[in-house]
């Protein structure tokens, strides 16, 4: 009995596997998710700066008597336009003449041509 717990320790033992060649390292790894990499960055980060191209030429269009959306929700036309301090003073109520200093990047959406497009699909699909 005492031969044969001294013998237990010899039945787990195991020989080391010969050592393999290299497995190519950082390069086979880097190549692995280089493909994951690229699906990531053409379907979040393209499309994004796609659209703040867009947004950011729509905004340096702006021109007095544009109809804009602010991201405040507030309707107005523009009346004048400041380059220089990247504000623009809108007309929110023609009847009584209230007017609005908004900075430019709050304008979300130019509302007249919103409405041309939606008028052009509306023509195409008839």
């Amino acid at each position: 009995m005492p031969g044969l717990i001294a013998e237990i320790p010899l039945l787990f033992a195991q020989n080391q596997a010969p050592a393999r060649g290299g497995d190519g390292g950082l390069f086979a790894t880097l190549l692995m998710f280089l493909p994951v990499i690229l699906l990531f960055y053409f379907i979040m980060i393209r499309p994004q700066q796609i659209q703040e191209r867009k947004r950011r030429e729509m905004i340096d269009a702006l021109k007095k008597n544009d109809r804009v959306l602010t991201q405040a929700g507030i309707y107005g036309t523009v009346v004048s336009v400041n380059p220089d301090t990247g504000r623009i003073v809108l007309r929110v109520d023609d009847e009584r003449g209230v007017k609005l200093e908004f900075n430019k990047a709050s304008v979300i959406q130019v509302v007249d041509a919103a409405e041309k497009k939606d008028k052009e699909r509306a023509a195409e699909t008839v």
